[in-house]
């Protein structure tokens, strides 16, 4: 009797303690989320663009310094710093694409997949968009871009991307493939921007097939920027320092 009696208060515990085991993994379960191989994708590209960002920032501010020394030296001497000044102006025309430009760095190409579509695809997956544009831009501009332009269409931070079917409106002119991004600055480091594992350009044309060329140059040339400079809305605010 005690032996039917032992092993029934045995199966009940084995019972209880699967229910228990059950329950658990159900719960554990539903903490996992499937996550795509694109979305870790995305926040690989996420983390190192904000990394070289931070660089970036960190050689813009050694810059500025460095600029405000030769101010300073310039007042010290009781020099004039006037060919500084005109030398900062300059520089800022050139950056806001009132001159044609030329100099070393790369030439990408961009070009929609030719492979064709596995089994319930997203037909977008192999189709570059706008949004892929704009972060190879970013990704030049971290490396040190200088000056860049689309499609023989000179970017500027005013400069809008928008997609609209297979082609792309740049400062309100439109292009179709393929897409033509020219940058200066060190050719080197502007390649590694595009060629090197883990970059958003690379990321495209190993895992989506997207077609993604860099050719270095010793000679990129950049024209200037078509459109009007002009600031209709934009006034200084009275009071502030100039």
């Amino acid at each position: 009797m005690k032996s039917y009696l032992g092993k029934g208060i045995l199966l009940a515990m084995c019972l209880l303690i699967g229910l228990i085991l059950a329950i658990q993994v159900k719960n554990l379960d539903e903490d996992y989320h499937f996550i795509s191989i694109k979305t870790i994708s995305d926040l690989n590209v996420a983390i190192r663009q904000e990394k070289e960002e931070i660089e970036h920032l960190k050689a813009l501010i050694e810059s500025q310094e460095n600029r405000l020394s030769e101010y300073q030296s310039a007042i010290e001497s009781e020099g004039s710093i006037n060919e500084i000044l005109i030398q900062d102006i300059e520089i800022m025309r050139m950056r806001s694409g009132h001159y044609d430009l030329e100099g070393p760095g790369v030439m990408v190409v961009l070009r929609d997949s030719e492979r064709e579509l596995y089994e319930g695809e997203n037909p977008n997956n192999v189709i570059v968009h706008d949004e892929d544009v704009l972060k190879i831009i970013n990704d030049l501009k971290i490396a040190g871009a200088e000056a860049l332009s689309i499609n023989g269409q000179r970017y500027l931070n005013t400069s809008e991307i928008q997609c609209a079917g297979p082609t792309i409106t740049i400062n309100q002119m439109t292009y179709a493939q393929p897409f033509v991004i020219k940058a200066i600055g060190n050719p080197d480091t502007l390649n590694a921007a595009i060629k090197a594992p883990g970059t958003y350009a690379w990321e495209i044309k190993e895992v989506f097939g997207l077609q993604v060329e860099s050719h270095i140059s010793e000679r990129i040339r950049i024209p200037k920027y078509q459109g009007n400079h002009r600031l209709q809305y934009v006034t200084i605010e009275e009071g502030e320092n100039l």
